[in-house]
């Protein structure tokens, strides 16, 4: 019975490693990364298409309802912060990871296996030279001087160069998963928002865009102390410049202009200049007092409540013109201002006199402001990544063997790569060794 039941447990236990083999092989296969990169590479372009983080209005007036619950439940408005978009990325760095490790034990291994081939197979090598009348430790002293020795026999030696370009597609892996854990920091740990200034306006948080936008406080403080916009003939925007300063505990650290291309950056986040636009300003005498307004803006002092609802820059050739909601005895009503028409600039509200004098059209700047604590982690990926091309490319792996023989010592060599390169060296080396040698 209890054999029986040890075979029972022999057949399982082979299955669950059968199991765990099968899918250890397709986790670090090359299709298994090619359907992770194409499915990136998909969503990147869904990414650009489908506009990311607009408010659902704007959704609901490019897409019918269908398409954009659809959109709603995949992500697809913010896909870079989906869930399964994480996922994706997780199980690209694992499979990098894997092979990585895996190419790696291969390569420690083939290090430790070098062996001193035999006589013919240094022979059969592309290049071989045999050189009489020299001690072995002259001529390994001189190979010393141009490789490094990783085998010592008493029958001869190993010399070995370039060895890095072995590592070159390890360090290239490394350069990705170091960017991938870059771009998930950033991901996870960043954010992107907005802020709107107006001249002399003191803020110290952002909002945030997308489906779960939020207040974002900035640790310090930013005051908009002037904005220009200067314009070419045809009216088009020239440039437009905010100049800024940035407080900290009631103390102006620093002053400088933001320009397109041009951001500020200061404790991990930078401020770019995107966007401007012009809001008016009402300037009323309501009663004896001179009130200025914009436009949304409740104005209460009594009994009175009063708002601005509605602004047109021209009314029937009559100029600028407001609409004013405003309460009387609790009722709603509201009552046109004409500033050149005279008995519509004057009238009464709930038996208060008020005047609309002029309309001010101040500029407003937006900035765009985000933080990537991963940048700098992305960055050391992007080098590691270029300094494996570098190695890979640029730098060939070749080994030269050198063994005691009956006709005296036979070097012979061979490489991977750079084969012609490789022959003129050893030209050299056996022109060399020959020089010394007469």
């Amino acid at each position: 019975m209890s054999v029986t039941k040890n075979n029972e447990d022999n057949i399982i236990f082979s299955k669950i490693q059968q199991i765990k083999e099968s899918a250890y092989r397709f986790i670090t296969s090359i299709q298994f990364t090619i359907v992770l990169l194409s499915l990136i590479a998909v969503s990147s372009i869904a990414g650009t298409l489908i506009k990311q983080k607009a408010p659902v209005e704007e959704y609901l007036s490019l897409y019918p309802e269908g398409i954009y619950r659809i959109i709603q439940l995949f992500g697809l408005d913010d896909i870079y912060h989906a869930p399964w978009f994480y996922a994706l990325l997780v199980l690209f760095a694992i499979n990098l990871i894997l092979c990585t490790l895996r190419r790696l034990s291969r390569l420690i291994k083939t290090k430790k296996r070098i062996i001193l081939p035999e006589e013919d197979d240094l022979k059969n090598m592309p290049v071989s030279f045999t050189v009489n009348g020299k001690e072995n430790q002259y001529v390994v002293r001189m190979l010393k001087r141009r490789y490094r020795a990783t085998c010592e026999e008493t029958q001869g030696a190993v010399f070995e160069k370039g060895r890095l370009s072995q590592y070159g597609s390890l360090i290239i892996h490394a350069g990705i998963i170091i960017t991938l854990i870059g771009s998930l920091t950033g991901l996870l740990f960043g954010y992107k928002g907005f802020m709107v200034l107006r001249k002399g306006d003191v803020k110290d948080y952002l909002t945030t865009g997308g489906r779960h936008g939020k207040i974002q406080p900035l640790g310090f403080s930013i005051r908009c102390k002037d904005f220009a916009v200067t314009f070419y003939p045809g009216g088009e925007p020239k440039d437009y410049v905010t100049t800024v300063e940035i407080i900290e505990n009631n103390k102006r650290i620093m002053e400088k202009p933001i320009r397109v291309n041009h951001p500020l950056s200061y404790r991990g986040l930078r401020f770019y200049q995107a966007t401007y636009g012009n809001e008016a300003n009402f300037l009323f005498t309501i009663g004896q007092e001179r009130v200025t307004l914009r436009e949304r803006e409740v104005y209460r002092k009594g009994g009175l409540s009063l708002m601005v609802i509605r602004f047109e820059r021209q009314i029937h050739d009559f100029g600028p013109g407001v609409l004013v909601a405003y309460l009387d005895r609790e009722e709603p009503k509201t009552i046109w201002f004409l500033r050149d028409v005279q008995r519509l600039k004057e009238q009464k509200v709930a038996g208060i006199p008020i005047s609309f004098n002029e309309v001010h059209e101040d500029f407003f700047t937006g900035l765009e402001v985000s933080r990537d604590p991963g940048v700098w982690i992305v960055w050391t990926g992007f080098a590691s990544i270029l300094f494996g091309l570098f190695a890979n490319f640029f730098i060939y792996d070749r080994k030269i063997y050198l063994r005691n023989t009956a006709d005296g010592i036979l070097i012979a060599g061979t490489c991977k790569k750079n084969h012609e390169r490789f022959s003129e060296e050893f030209a050299r080396i056996e022109k060399e060794i020959n020089r010394d040698n007469t």
